[in-house]
């Protein structure tokens, strides 16, 4: 029977019964193999996408950075030229012509312009309180208001001129 028993398991039947078992074994691992390499494949692809996209994400905001510097550089350069203008400009006015008349009265244009428009005013605010009958036709609450308002505006004025008059002298260092 052990004889029977060796020639059953080395016949040709049992050689290819063997074979068709070990060429499935072999099928799977390979199968096996070919689904861990798409699976490493697949992660691989996915770490390259992550990086590109941190990448992408890196070049923008390096990007936004820049456009954010030109924007201050260009707004800097602006500000320099106009600065520059304006420095030239009250270069220009400094400047004499040569001629006593012309330069006299130029100096004399602000002082005399200002002076015209005091008097309007004036005259302007005397003919209105003749023709409407003064402060004594005006109610309590409207003099009060009125007075607040001249009040406001007569401070307002002489900030104004104050400050323009005295911000616009020649200091020494332009001269």
């Amino acid at each position: 029977m052990v004889t029977e028993l060796i020639s059953l398991f080395t016949s040709t039947g049992a050689g290819g019964l063997i074979g068709m078992v070990g060429s499935w074994l072999t099928k799977r691992e390979e199968r096996k193999n070919l689904q861990l390499k798409y699976q490493h494949e697949v992660a691989m692809a996915n770490i390259r996408k992550e990086e590109m996209q941190a990448e992408a994400a890196h070049e923008l905001a390096m990007a936004d950075k820049a456009m954010e510097r030109a924007q201050v550089e260009g707004d800097i350069a602006i500000g320099e030229a106009e600065l520059t203008a304006f420095n030239t400009s009250l270069k220009q006015q400094g400047v004499s012509t040569g001629v006593k008349f012309v330069d006299a009265l130029r100096g004399a244009m602000r002082p005399l312009i200002t002076i015209y428009l005091l008097i309007i005013a004036s005259y302007i605010t005397y003919k209105i309180n003749t023709l409407v009958g003064g402060f004594d036709s005006l109610e309590q609450g409207d003099l009060l208001n009125t007075y607040k308002d001249i009040i406001q505006q007569v401070l307002f004025l002489t900030a104004t001129a104050v400050t323009w008059w005295f911000g616009s002298r020649p200091s020494t260092q332009r001269k």
